[in-house]
């Protein structure tokens, strides 16, 4: 009797599952991580341009609020339109 060599099983080596969401939730991280930094950075840096701003007196870069005497003298001007008394000096000497 001649014996049948035996075949080798060979099982299937199968991914784990597991490993493979391990692998993605460390490069997920790693990513935030970067993310996160880069976010740090970009703040630091806002805050340094905005105290600038502040310091230079360009943080409200709005028109200038008028004053009350600024306000009535364009509110006369406003009133004198098209009468021809454009050209008088309203301001008080």
């Amino acid at each position: 009797m001649e014996e049948e060599p035996k075949k080798e099983e060979k099982e299937e080596v199968q991914p784990d599952p597991l490993a493979d969401k391990i692998a993605e939730v460390t490069a997920a991280a790693a990513r935030l991580e970067k993310a996160n930094k880069r976010t740090e950075e970009l703040l630091k840096h806002q805050a340094a341009v905005k105290a600038e701003a502040i310091l230079s007196g360009t943080a409200e870069a709005g028109s200038q609020e008028q004053t009350q005497d600024e306000k009535e003298i364009a509110a006369a001007r406003k009133m004198l339109e098209g009468t021809g008394f454009e050209d008088i000096d309203l301001s008080q000497k």
